[in-house]
């Protein structure tokens, strides 16, 4: 089973990846043919994280949707 995580686990664990990684962001950039902006911009929350971004740190999208339970009337 995997574990859930909202979109500011997935910022910090992208950050990190980076820092373990590749030291800074211009180093990831240039190893993922990334342009350095896209990835400062996804860092700073200005752009969603790109497939490649999060491929690279073992994250992948997954959207899913839940039923919201109807109240009975009063």
């Amino acid at each position: 089973m995997t574990k859930r995580l909202d979109r500011l686990d997935a910022f910090r664990i992208f950050r990190e990846t980076i820092k373990k990684k590749y030291g800074t962001q211009r180093n990831f950039a240039l190893t993922k043919g990334l342009r350095e902006q896209d990835v400062s911009d996804a860092l700073n929350g200005r752009r969603p994280l790109s497939t490649a971004m999060l491929k690279a740190c073992g994250l992948r999208r997954v959207e899913y949707f839940e039923r919201e339970e109807e109240k009975a009337d009063a």
